[in-house]
């Protein structure tokens, strides 16, 4: 399928980025090549693809931010962000090079590298912790795998990031994870209703409907999944041949988020995150405190030890190798953690 054809599809053939509406794909093959468009100062854009994951929610802020700010146009870029169905909708158009860039956990990106070489590799970190925590009941807490052995727990989707971590979290204590009934509760504030009518008995949560949960006065326990299995969380990627070619543009775009994570990072620009973020989904932000906190929510768990954002924690993901070649996420038993991640790029920021 050419880029043309792809986001015609995607329904983002004509976008506004900036201020500035322009028409996607034209004089370019893919989501990687040189396609030009102009900025309000009439300085020529080099035109690139970022898939989310899933769809334009405050989790994907600092490329929107970057583009509000015009921190992508002070690097020659234009990035077009397409709201992706699922970490696998955002791998899969970046293999085709349908988009430069893609985002996903390690708990996805990793096994499909190693089992299936998939080229792609992770050169920016932007969850320095996870996003995702087991939500049970005040009186019912879940503080341990050993307590939901035998027992249902709602997770996001089937096979997906939240799943996979689970059952990582059970195999890090010495349990099975088959022993551990998972149905699908989903992304939002919904997914509480499964508890209260008891029909799970705990389900994981991500930090957008987390902050939601605690902005509405809803009192629940959270296991952060990180306490028994600690895996990168989501993480930019670009095919290895990206990497390889394309050194100054892979550059260019983690200084342009880094700097929009700095903007995050200051409460103060609160509201013109809003205005980024609303410019491409305006229900994410209709409720302006609960959309603020999630911000705040947002910087605390992509704010690296270092101070820098996007910084890539290598032990980090050596010992996540480790726990997905044991759970048996991962089948590969001695690739390097540099088949999976490039520190270069995030290093010459």
């Amino acid at each position: 399928m050419d880029r043309r054809k792809f986001l015609t599809n995607a329904g983002l053939l004509v976008t506004t980025v900036v201020g500035t509406q322009f028409l996607v794909g034209c004089g370019s093959d893919t989501g990687t090549g040189t396609s030009a468009s102009v900025d309000p100062a009439g300085k020529s854009l080099r035109n690139l693809v970022y898939m989310t994951p899933l769809g334009h929610i405050i989790s994907h802020a600092d490329v929107y931010v970057a583009a509000h700010q015009g921190y992508f146009a002070e690097e020659g870029l234009l990035i077009t962000p397409v709201g992706g169905t699922g970490t696998a909708s955002s791998i899969s158009q970046v293999a085709a090079k349908q988009a430069m860039f893609g985002k996903g956990a390690a708990v996805i990106t990793c096994p499909l590298i190693a089992d299936q070489n998939t080229e792609i590799v992770t050169v920016g970190q932007k969850d320095q912790v996870s996003q995702y925590s087991v939500a049970s009941l005040p009186d019912k807490p879940l503080t341990h795998p050993e307590q939901w052995q035998g027992k249902t727990i709602g997770v996001i989707s089937k096979g997906g990031t939240t799943e996979l971590q689970l059952d990582a979290m059970s195999v890090a204590a010495g349990l099975d994870p088959a022993k551990v009934k998972k149905v699908v509760t989903g992304a939002d504030v919904g997914s509480l209703e499964f508890l209260k009518r008891g029909e799970v008995d705990g389900f994981i949560t991500f930090i957008g409907s987390e902050t939601s949960f605690r902005q509405m006065k809803i009192d629940l326990h959270y296991l952060n999944t990180d306490n028994f299995a600690p895996l990168p969380g989501d993480s930019y990627f670009v095919t290895k041949e990206t990497a390889e070619k394309e050194a100054a543009a892979v550059t260019s775009f983690l200084r342009a988020c880094r700097k929009a994570w700095e903007f995050m990072a200051d409460p103060a620009n609160a509201d013109k995150v809003l205005e980024a973020v609303g410019a491409l989904n305006e229900i994410e932000v209709s409720d302006r405190d609960v959309a603020k906190a999630k911000i705040l929510g947002e910087v605390k768990v992509s704010t690296p030890k270092n101070g820098k954002f996007l910084s890539i924690d290598v032990a980090a993901w050596e010992g996540a190798l480790e726990l997905m070649r044991k759970s048996g996420i991962m089948k590969d038993k001695s690739r390097p953690v540099t088949d999976f991640v490039n520190t270069s790029f995030i290093d010459a920021v």
